[in-house]
């Protein structure tokens, strides 16, 4: 089952974690990102939210300064952690929950990509 996601080479990581793989499109604005669905309640961000599950969000944080995504996040809104499905699938050790939320991930961002929101998604990175 951990052929779902690809391990990632230590280059593919940020300082944070997350893919640096992924990137804002070059043709977005404050004005399309915020016409798409993101919120800028934090003045120096945009900020990305879909449910997953009734306990699981897919998030998504970008500069406003820069359009450099600062954080990608998959959290448990229950215990207000992230949910890290893709160890659970990468251990072999996983739960349906972290297979429902794999496909989700992948969905979400296939989405936002088709939509030229962003660039440089494959399915199984990981993110």
């Amino acid at each position: 089952m951990s052929t779902y996601i690809k391990e990632p080479t230590k280059e593919e990581l940020t300082n944070k974690g997350f893919t640096n793989r992924i990137k804002i499109s070059v043709n977005q604005t404050k004005k399309s990102l915020l016409a798409y669905g993101f919120t800028n309640h934090d003045k120096s961000s945009l900020y990305f939210m879909k449910m997953i599950d009734r306990n699981i969000s897919f998030n998504l944080n970008v500069s406003i300064d820069t359009f450099e995504i600062t954080s990608i996040d998959v959290l448990n809104e229950e215990g207000l952690q992230p949910y890290d499905y893709q160890s659970e699938i990468l251990s072999g050790n996983h739960s349906g929950k972290a297979r429902n939320t794999y496909n989700k991930v992948n969905n979400i961002l296939s989405t936002l990509q088709k939509d030229h929101i962003i660039t440089g998604f494959e399915k199984g990175m990981y993110i």
